[in-house]
């Protein structure tokens, strides 16, 4: 149903955090319970963000995800912290197409810490310039 709500709107979505209220609309009566959650993290940030916004965000965490990638293939210290960082995002990743762990705030919050380290370490501080 949430596939059909998504074609529905694909461009502009319904708007971020809508989805408990919109998809009443689409509701039938095969379903007897409330779902304000769609337990896929992905077709709900498409569902509410639309399919460019959804395609972007994304992008950008998968961008991070590279990035702490190669950095932890080419520092020769430190790796570990990159290579953390790429362990967290496929664990996020992977679970987010079976329940929505990233909407709950402990969990978000620290993955965002855990990617904020990674990143930072995913450059040799040599290649950082000072002033």
């Amino acid at each position: 149903m949430a596939v059909d709500a998504i074609d529905d709107n694909p461009v502009l979505g319904f708007g971020y955090g809508t989805f408990a209220d919109s998809f009443r609309l689409y509701r039938d009566d095969k379903l007897a319970a409330h779902f304000d959650k769609t337990h896929n993290t992905y077709l709900e940030n498409i569902f509410e963000l639309g399919w460019p916004a959804a395609a972007i965000l994304f992008f950008c965490v998968g961008w991070l995800m590279v990035t702490c990638l190669v950095g932890a293939q080419q520092r020769n210290r430190d790796w570990v912290y990159p290579a953390t960082g790429v362990a967290a995002t496929m664990l996020v990743g992977i679970h987010s197409f079976f329940d929505f762990s990233l909407q709950m705030p402990a969990i978000a919050i620290t993955y965002a810490c855990i990617m904020g380290v990674a990143y930072a370490q995913s450059h040799s501080s040599r290649d950082i310039r000072t002033l």
